[in-house]
């Protein structure tokens, strides 16, 4: 691990200090820098003449990276501008998918190749969507594909069964059956064409999600960047190199770690100790790093000791294997029954610092890599390549005519009335109600000549028991408008329905999401 002093941002990545603010209304876009400064963005990066990755000095080693990652992926050399993006292959809403299309109108500029690091080392929990339906009042509900273990990562889970994926999409069908929008029926009727399709190429549970939205997102033209697994990613030489040397030192590491983490909070008036991320603590003699371990087909945090020339890798509860802490350990990976895989912040600096000239982040990325840039400071004495971010939001047109708060009034006022004001309602009064209104009414009159009194609170008390008593006749009306103020008032605010912004990118037309993307001049 290279010595460095506490260093900043690096210069060319100018949206690290802006204050990523989500877009509020329905169609509004953010994309940091503007879309008229990426193109000066995309060229080759260079991370300087210090820094290096196992002895390997991080020009040279930078250039193995991309090299290997060009033939991964198919592109035709390692010379051009490689501009980055990655996201978990799950049902994400389209302020997500605005990077997809953003990245395609990257490609070519600058003979820029743009890849999508598919994050199939994500362990996302249950596969499911936020749909909107009209069961019971408008309102949304969760279905899901796959009821997914925490611990499991897409890249180990299998294909969902052909009777899942069927019960999945009539679930949601019918849920957007209930609303009279053909419009939502047509759009998930040409997602789910693909999956046949996509069944019959996929071998895991994420090269089957990527492919029906792949396939999807088609429709608004091919996608033009090329798809890397993060899995396949960090099975290379490079990938465990660069892990294996930030594990030479695993308390060196995690002092630097949690350094960058507590200088972020400070800057930033950070109180959760949760955020961006959890510092890195000790456990059974071993050390947390920011990385994961794939043992069994079961995700759990690395933990790491050094002990002389040899690392030993395992969980918080027990190692799991020992390999030499020196280069020769990178041969050793491939036989030590685990595989490492990156957090979130180890990815972006791995492929910011070794691979690519341009990230592109949604908010989230962009607030938590504000803590990457220093940490490359610490770790390698070099800047890495720029990033940008961009999000936006898009609302269903599900608000119509309807008022909630008028109806719930309504309801309201009407049951008030049935209960104290009954004799307005009674359609056909008999003889026993007819009485019961008129003794009511010559009570009113009597009260309001009554002085304070023992008098005047029996009147009163008897005015209520003839209200009761005529309410009687009313019961199935006002049960009625029990049950519908109770049905209005269980269904979410608006703002959790109507102007809900997670709602999957599968509602939604992509030729719509794809032209909040400007088109970028070539520079």
């Amino acid at each position: 691990m290279s010595p460095s002093a506490r260093g900043g941002p690096a210069p060319d990545s100018p949206a690290v200090e802006t204050d990523y603010a989500i877009p509020e209304r329905s169609g509004e876009t953010l994309i940091v820098p503007p879309p008229e400064r990426l193109p000066s963005l995309v060229k080759v990066h260079d991370p300087g003449a210090g820094g290096a990755v196992l002895g390997v000095p991080l020009r040279d080693f930078r250039r193995r990276t991309r090299e290997r990652a060009a033939k991964l992926v198919g592109a035709p050399d390692a010379d051009r501008p490689f501009v980055l993006m990655g996201h978990q292959p799950v049902f994400f809403h389209p302020g997500v998918w605005i990077k997809y299309f953003l990245l395609s109108k990257v490609c070519g500029i600058n003979g820029a190749a743009g890849i999508h690091c598919v994050v199939d080392s994500d362990a996302t929990g249950a596969i499911s969507a936020s749909v909107p339906t009209g069961r019971d009042g408008l309102g949304r509900a969760t279905r899901t594909l796959v009821p997914l273990a925490d611990d499991v990562p897409l890249e180990s889970a299998a294909v969902p069964p052909p009777d899942a994926w069927a019960g999945f999409a009539a679930a949601v069908r019918g849920d957007l059956e209930t609303l009279g929008m053909p419009d939502l029926l047509d759009r998930f009727a040409a997602f789910a064409a693909a999956e046949p399709a996509v069944r019959r190429s996929a071998a895991t549970l994420a090269a089957y999600l990527d492919g029906l939205r792949r396939a999807y997102e088609a429709r608004a033209g091919a996608p033009r960047y090329l798809d890397m697994n993060v899995s396949t990613l960090a099975s290379t030489p490079e990938f465990e190199a660069f892990a294996l040397h930030l594990l030479q030192d695993p308390r060196g590491l995690r002092d630097a770690y949690n350094g960058c983490l507590d200088d972020y909070r400070r800057a930033h008036r950070v109180r959760s100790a949760a955020n961006p991320f959890p510092n890195l603590v000790e456990a059974g003699g071993r050390t947390e790093t920011p990385f994961w371990i794939l043992h069994g087909g079961r995700r759990m945090d690395l933990y790491a000791s050094r002990e002389g020339g040899r690392l030993v890798l395992g969980s918080a509860e027990r190692p799991l294997a020992t390999i030499p802490a020196g280069p020769g350990g990178v041969e050793m990976f491939a036989g030590s029954g685990v595989a490492v895989r990156p957090k979130a912040l180890m990815l972006t600096l791995f492929t910011r610092l070794c691979l690519g000239d341009l990230f592109i982040h949604g908010v989230g990325g962009g607030r938590y890599d504000r803590v990457t840039d220093p940490l490359a400071q610490r770790l390698f004495t070099a800047g890495l390549a720029p990033y940008a971010v961009a999000t936006a939001t898009l609302h269903l047109p599900l608000g119509g005519e309807r008022d909630p708060a008028r109806e719930r009034h309504t309801l309201e006022r009407r049951l008030m009335d049935l209960r104290h004001n009954p004799d307005r309602h009674l359609a056909a009064a008999g003889e026993a109600e007819r009485h019961l209104v008129d003794e009511k009414w010559r009570l009113i009159r009597e009260v309001e000549t009554m002085r304070p009194g023992r008098e005047r609170r029996a009147a009163t008390q008897r005015i209520r028991e003839t209200n009761a008593l005529l309410a009687r006749t009313l019961a199935p009306e006002i049960a009625r408008a029990e049950a519908q103020l109770a049905a209005l008032n269980a269904q979410p605010p608006a703002e959790d329905v109507v102007e809900f912004r997670g709602y999957p990118f599968f509602l939604f037309d992509p030729n719509e999401v794809a032209a909040l993307v400007p088109d970028l001049g070539r520079s």
